[in-house]
């Protein structure tokens, strides 16, 4: 099959385990793409964020972001795709999360509002502070408002969103999805990218609806993608792409659902996947 897009999610497929782009990686990304092989980020990170990435790329195509919510070419800030959850909504569930005492982030594509100041040493505490600070630069190149009543906030200011990201304990989080999941919201669903987060997103949205608005837009069928992920948020994507694989340090689950299992991103599977499928000669 001659593959012409490479769709490629960011923390734990790009990124090293951490949180770094190692030189392997970055070479074989910007290889392709000056190939004129499309390239794209497909992640669960605000648009800003993507947008930063994909310039250490010369990524010229439409980013897939917000785990899909949000489609949106990075020259032009174009919007191709957006769909948000509606604010009563986000304020109901928001009202949920906080009772868990979960630490909730809204993340609009301009801005994000959080119920905490978010340590990023508590977070990362191996990393020293200068890789903090580009980690904090990458990941949320974004305006970001902390409000310990962040409901009354939505409520007040009318924030609608793509996204909503959560961190917290894995029992807190179980049982604040069992609460979400009795309260029956039409309007979201619900996924993850780790055993202490959830991403709820509107209903109906994935990466590959993003794909599906990209393929439209380049003109270019499912099968002619290859798309690379490492958590259950990418697997509708990979199952989507005519070529779907997981990196080596994947669930078990997730590499049983993709067609082919790459090394770990710290073995730089990214570019092993490449090597494979867009090799010259």
């Amino acid at each position: 099959m001659n593959y012409k897009l490479l769709a490629l999610d960011v923390d734990g497929t790009i990124l090293m385990s951490n949180h770094t782009l190692s030189k392997v990686t970055l070479q074989a990304i910007t290889e392709l793409t000056t190939r004129g092989i499309y390239v794209t980020l497909a992640t669960g990170r605000a648009y800003p964020s993507a947008k930063t990435m994909a310039k250490q790329f010369q990524i010229r195509v439409p980013l897939i972001s917000h785990d899909g919510a949000y489609v949106a070419d990075p020259l032009t800030d174009e919007v191709l795709f957006v769909k948000r959850i509606p604010t009563e909504v986000v304020t109901r569930i928001t009202e949920i999360l906080v009772e868990y005492g979960l630490d909730v982030m809204l993340l609009h594509e301009s801005y994000a509002v959080t119920n905490r100041s978010w340590k990023w040493r508590d977070l990362f505490p191996l990393l020293n502070p200068s890789t903090l600070r580009q980690l904090w630069k990458n990941l949320y190149p974004l305006k970001i408002m902390a409000s310990c009543r962040v409901a009354e906030y939505v409520r007040e200011k009318n924030v609608s969103v793509p996204k909503i990201f959560v961190m917290g304990e894995p029992e807190r989080l179980a049982a604040a999805r069992r609460e979400l999941a009795k309260a029956k919201f039409k309007e979201i669903r619900v996924t993850a990218s780790g055993d202490r987060n959830l991403e709820i997103l509107p209903e109906g949205i994935s990466k590959a609806t993003g794909l599906a608005v990209l393929g439209e837009k380049l003109d270019i069928i499912p099968e002619q993608m290859v798309a690379v992920g490492d958590n259950y948020n990418d697997v509708e994507m990979l199952q989507f792409a005519g070529m779907g694989v997981a990196m080596g340090n994947a669930p078990d689950a997730v590499k049983k659902l993709a067609r082919q299992v790459t090394d770990t991103n710290d073995q730089h599977g990214v570019a092993a996947v490449i090597q494979r499928f867009f090799h010259q000669g």
